[in-house]
Parts: C-alpha cells; structure tokens; sequence
C-alpha cells in the first residue's frame, strides 16, 4: 500500500499555492489603494486649479469692471468740458453777433473763426490798442472792452488794460512767472510787481 504515503504528500503545495495566492491579493489590494491615493491626489489637484481659474476669473471681470468705470468716468468729464465749451462759445457768439441791419448775420463756422482771430491777433501782437482792434474787426471801442473782459472771464485769454487804452496780453507762463515772483518775495508792492512785471512780460509782437 504505497499509494497511501503519497496521498499526504499531496497536501504541502497546495498550502504554498494559498500563500502565493494571499500575497497576490494583498499585493492587487496595496494597488488599488495606491491608485485610489493617486486619484485623490489628481483630484484635489484639479480642485485647486479650478478654484485657481475661477480666482483669476473673478480677478479679470473685477479689472474689466474697474476699467469700464474709468472710462465711463472720463467719457462723462470730456462731454461736461464739450458742453460746457459749448455754452460758453455760445455766449461769445451772441456778444459777436452782428446787429448792422444792413450786414446779413454770419453763419457759426464764421463766427468762430472770426472769435479764434481775434484771440490770435492779440496774443501775436502782445500789446494791442483797443482802437486798433475795433478798426480791424469792425467794433466800437466799448464792445471791444467787454470782448476782453468776457475772454478772460473764461480764461481763454489774460491780461491788463492800461490806462492809455491799451491792452496787453499775458501768456500763461509769464503769468505763473508772475505768480512766483510774488510768492517767492512775499509781500510786494504794485510798483514792484510793475517793475518785475517789465522783465517777466514779453512785450514784444510774436509776429514779425
């Protein structure tokens, strides 16, 4: 009966198979869970560039929305300064407007053009007499005055009249000269701002 012996023997490689077996299993179950990790991790790698893009998203709409503010805010002082311009060139050009019957009334762009010549003469020939600029632009000496008067007021032109009926025109720099000279020498006579004035005033034509 030899057959018996062998029959015990048989038992040992199927216990190193179920080993094998564990190990395989607990190995596949170390797999999954490594790869689970990995699938957590891309996730919350996902997450947060998602979370990124929507921050720099926000961030984008919040500099658009800042930007359309600026420029509604610059298109609302342009188009004040345009009526305003407007207002005032309307003003000017009822103090222009030609009142002889016998004249026909000058269309706007005329207007306008005559108004910007009558700036340019006088600040090209620096000191003007007020009789001269009534010859060459038709006007009685007392509208030129008021012309004057109302071109500063709105600061398109500055300057003095003097007392011998002349006017004479002051650039924006020389007035800021003007200005200086005051604040730096604190309080100052007429006569000494008269006598500066000579040396910070250019009173000669700009025409040749």
């Amino acid at each position: 009966g030899g057959g018996g012996g062998s029959g015990s023997e048989d038992d040992k490689p199927e216990k190193k198979l179920g080993t094998k077996k564990l190990k395989k299993l607990a190995d596949k179950a170390e797999r999954k869970e490594q790869r689970e990790a990995e699938m957590a991790l891309l996730a919350e790698k996902r997450k947060q560039m998602e979370l990124e893009l929507e921050m720099r998203k926000e961030e984008e709409a919040k500099r658009e929305e800042e930007e359309r503010l600026r420029k509604e805010e610059e298109r609302k002082v342009r188009e004040e300064q345009e009526r305003r311009e407007h207002e005032e060139y309307l003003l000017l050009k009822e103090s222009f407007a030609v009142e002889d019957e016998g004249q026909e009334t000058l269309d706007e762009d005329a207007q306008k053009n005559l108004l910007l010549e009558f700036i340019d003469f006088i600040k090209r020939r620096k000191v003007v007499q007020l009789d001269d600029l009534g010859a060459h632009f038709n006007l009685k000496i007392h509208e030129v005055v008021e012309r004057i008067e109302s071109l500063q007021e709105e600061g398109t032109i500055n300057g003095v009249i003097d007392d011998r009926g002349k006017f004479i025109y002051i650039s924006e720099d020389e007035l800021k000269s003007v200005a200086k000279f005051i604040n730096q020498n604190g309080r100052v006579s007429i006569s000494d701002i008269a006598a500066a004035s000579n040396r910070l005033i250019n009173l000669e034509p700009t025409e040749s």
